[in-house]
């Protein structure tokens, strides 16, 4: 997979002077933060890096299709910005000082049955980047755009499994009769699960902290298995092999 807005050439302008500068961090910024002084289309139309991403004379920020936002609210600061959970995306969302975004390429987006939204863990090429309104930009008397604070960042893990590891094998060792159960424990985290069964009699229920799996069909078949917490999924296999 190829990596998403990496990398970034940090061509920012720092609240009006066409450099960048440590000196407009405080304390809270992530490493790699970068300050940008954003006109909007009317007056320059300054592109948030390689995203795409700009200011419409409306004072939107707009995706032109490149990437999905979402809008977190109003936030502490560009190290408070965390996509705490990815529901419901735009391509279109208003400029407010004191809020914060988060910009994901579509192509690294799963959809999970909660319509939550998540991106992969691991070594993935997979980044997004965190977005922070600082203030609003004016020339005579006019908003023309925005101060923004930005950094790339990636998902996090939350000690989910490996991605495309194998986290179950039910087989001859575990397996005996039809019927039985066989468990698998959650990483804690509220992990939500999507198990994918590819038609075969094998049914996958939650029960508090654990998937219990029953086979009511003798079978060999590696499924899928996609655990998420807050913004970051895997995919992992259950390796049914039981004696037919």
């Amino acid at each position: 997979m190829k990596k998403i807005f990496l990398p970034l050439f940090f061509a920012a302008i720092v609240w009006g002077a066409p450099s960048c500068s440590d000196d407009d961090k405080v304390p809270g910024d992530p490493d790699g933060t970068v300050a940008l002084n954003m006109m909007d289309e009317g007056n320059g139309k300054t592109l948030l890096d390689d995203s795409g991403i700009y200011i419409d004379k409306a004072q939107n920020f707009v995706t032109g299709g490149r990437c999905v936002l979402f809008t977190l609210g109003k936030v502490g600061g560009l190290g408070a910005v965390t996509p705490k959970s990815l529901e419901t995306g735009t391509s279109m969302a208003a400029v407010q000082a004191g809020h914060g975004y988060v910009a994901v390429r579509p192509a690294a987006l799963m959809s999970f049955p909660s319509g939550k939204q998540a991106m992969p863990i691991g070594d993935r090429g997979v980044n997004y980047l965190k977005i922070y309104v600082v203030s609003p930009l004016t020339a005579e008397d006019k908003t023309v755009g925005a101060a923004v604070k930005y950094v790339a960042a990636v998902p996090e893990s939350y000690k989910l499994p490996e991605y495309g590891s194998t986290v179950l094998t039910i087989d001859d060792s575990n397996y005996h009769e039809l019927g039985q159960k066989v468990t698998l424990s959650l990483p804690a985290g509220e992990a939500e699960y999507d198990f994918i069964d590819d038609g075969y009699g094998i049914s996958c229920e939650r029960d508090g902290g654990k998937l219990v799996f029953r086979l009511d069909d003798w079978f060999a078949h590696k499924f899928e298995l996609y655990l998420r917490i807050r913004e970051s999924y895997t995919k992992v296999y259950v390796d049914v092999n039981v004696p037919l």
